[in-house]
């Protein structure tokens, strides 16, 4: 393990701001609706906001007052966070986040939840890590390099796991295929049913039937992002990695439509777009699509303990009939507010339910 802090060149920054300055944008009117994607009036006053105004210094100087670190993992670079706890013998607490965002969807979280070690790592390709030697990784080969990461790289006997988005399948493999060592799982999202949105109507129930309805209109009306990144990620990626405001406006839409959106602040969406932009992951980012898409195995039988925090406002909802049948659940809880970035929109009820599932463990 090294310690690592995060450190952006101010020349990185005046490169951004000239970019912005330089962005050209599409023709047309400003205040298209948001059903044809980003439009220019939600969109130009970020990007200003985000070339003159916006510090990122301030949410640097926020991030480095945590313990940070990286190390190598089966020929990948894992970066991570490691904040111990305040007292000892509490299982300790792995969370992985989703695209597309990144450790920030839980930095409001490390201070709130000082009775267990809280280790957050950075996925495949996002942020400070790196990609594997093959140029990307399934749900299943994170599950691998994070179980070893915990165990061999950290000690850690047991721990309890968590995760929304692509850390939900993450943390759903560690499960299934590590059930001596990992104690229970957080869950904020359970994925798609497919056998639900594929069942014939007569044998769905009320619930079932409403789910499969929104599932083919979410598919869609938004859903043609999943089979872009999944078959064609590279020819996307260049450019991702050479126009801000044309990323700024990829990440911005799912931001938009996936989240509680007046819980989310100018901040919280800078401080999205400029990691990705400083590390130059939008582009390795997305690989994770097709490596999901082709190469991602049978899950398997997960035996361990489920918590569920369902929030409102996440993408596509499954019914909790649903979840019930096909995870063991010992705690539901239907938050008041939120969507599917979780604890970057409601950190502390987010964290609340975190701690009390760790503790019922």
């Amino acid at each position: 393990m090294t310690p690592f802090t995060i450190h952006f060149e101010q020349a990185q920054f005046d490169d951004l701001r000239r970019r912005l300055d330089a962005a050209r944008f599409p023709p047309g009117p400003a205040e298209l609706g948001r059903e044809l994607g980003t439009n220019g009036d939600d969109l130009l006053p970020l990007l200003a906001y985000w070339r003159d105004e916006y510090d990122w210094r301030v949410r640097e100087a926020e991030l480095n007052r945590h313990p940070q670190y990286r190390c190598e993992v089966g020929g990948t670079t894992i970066h991570f966070f490691r904040i111990p706890a305040r007292r000892r013998n509490a299982a300790p607490i792995l969370l992985t986040h989703g695209w597309p965002d990144s450790f920030l969807r839980y930095a409001k979280i490390f201070d709130r939840l000082e009775d267990h070690d809280l280790v957050v790592p950075s996925l495949p390709g996002f942020a400070f890590s790196s990609l594997p030697p093959r140029g990307f990784a399934s749900n299943a080969d994170t599950a691998e390099l994070w179980h070893a990461l915990m165990t061999d790289v950290l000690g850690y006997r047991a721990y309890v796991a968590g995760g929304g988005d692509m850390g939900r399948g993450v943390t759903a493999f560690l499960a299934a295929r590590h059930p001596g060592e990992v104690l229970g799982i957080h869950l904020t999202d359970v994925g798609f049913a497919a056998d639900l949105a594929s069942a014939p109507d007569e044998r769905l129930s009320p619930t079932g039937l409403d789910y499969k309805r929104r599932a083919a209109a979410w598919m869609r009306t938004e859903g043609a992002y999943i089979a872009l990144q999944g078959t064609k990620p590279a020819t996307l990626a260049w450019a991702l990695a050479d126009s801000p405001a044309g990323m700024a406006a990829w990440l911005y839409e799912k931001y938009r439509a996936w989240s509680d959106f007046p819980l989310l602040s100018r901040d919280d969406l800078c401080d999205a777009f400029t990691l990705y932009w400083m590390t130059n992951t939008a582009a390795m980012s997305i690989r994770a699509y097709h490596a999901n898409s082709f190469t991602l195995p049978p899950l398997g039988k997960i035996a361990a303990p489920v918590a569920i925090a369902a929030f409102p406002h996440d993408v596509l909802p499954v019914p909790r009939e649903w979840i019930e049948r096909n995870y063991r659940v010992v705690r539901y809880t239907e938050m008041p507010r939120g969507g599917h970035f979780t604890a970057l929109e409601q950190p502390r009820e987010f964290a609340e339910d975190l701690a009390a599932f760790a503790e019922s463990l």
